[in-house]
């Protein structure tokens, strides 16, 4: 056998190399093999954290601290409000009080001003004042406590005042009054007039006469004067001063 045919039968029994489909890659059948066994994966790149920043944590903490404590004064706030009686119309010391007299508003339970609680409120109707409640004020718990009226020692009479009798618009309850009284129609003309009596009282209230000119006007007295009064009411001969307030 000559030289060159040992050359071709070493050449055909070599194994036949596998070829890449790219350069530097791996051939179908290593890629298949890759494939399916799971050993043969690359690993993942491990994930780095992201790094927090303090300042926000801090802050964070600190809005959720504030959140917290407004919606508790929030709360302590609503759940301590109350209702309770205000005056919705001015009334006098003395006057009764009246349904329109009185209305209804909400306050918050740190309030240390004495109140009366809505609840109640037809409990001071028909009382007397004890004093003078302005419109727009609470009423104190006290404000029906007065003394009874008319007090030992003391009456109450009723007037009815002729036009030019009585001070237009003075005549408030509990307001100082002096009742004085007129002379006679019968006196006889030329004789000096005797001295005039008068007598000291305070307004329990006033209204106006079914008229429309005369005033109805109830007043506290001594009760010792009370007939005296009485009867110069009756004979239309006694007039209403306002004094001063004491």
């Amino acid at each position: 056998m000559s030289m060159d045919t040992k050359i071709k039968t070493a050449t055909r029994s070599l194994p036949r190399l596998r070829r890449s489909t790219k350069e530097g890659g791996v051939a179908p059948d290593d890629q298949q093999r890759s494939t399916a066994d799971p050993t043969n994966r690359l690993p993942e790149p491990p994930r780095i954290a992201g790094r927090r920043n303090p300042r926000w944590i801090a802050l964070g903490v600190v809005a959720l601290c504030l959140g917290g404590l407004l919606s508790y004064v929030i709360y302590a706030q609503v759940a301590a409000q109350s209702a309770v009686v205000a005056m919705a119309k001015t009334v006098n010391r003395g006057a009764v009080i009246q349904p329109t007299d009185l209305t209804t508003t909400t306050v918050s339970g740190a309030s240390k001003v004495s109140t009366v609680p809505a609840a109640e409120l037809p409990n001071l109707i028909g009382k007397r004042a004890a004093y003078d409640l302005v419109e727009g004020s609470l009423v104190p718990a006290a404000a029906n406590e007065g003394e009874a009226m008319p007090a030992s020692g003391r009456a109450v009479v009723g007037l009815k005042l002729s036009q030019g009798r009585a001070p237009l618009g003075l005549l408030t309850a509990s307001a100082p009054v002096r009742l004085v009284a007129l002379p006679s129609g019968d006196q006889p003309a030329g004789q000096p007039a005797a001295s005039s009596p008068a007598y000291f009282g305070r307004v329990v209230d006033v209204t106006d006469g079914a008229d429309g000119t005369s005033v109805l006007l109830n007043v506290d007295v001594a009760a010792a004067d009370a007939p005296a009064i009485a009867q110069l009411g009756a004979q239309d001969r006694i007039a209403v001063l306002r004094d001063a307030d004491k």
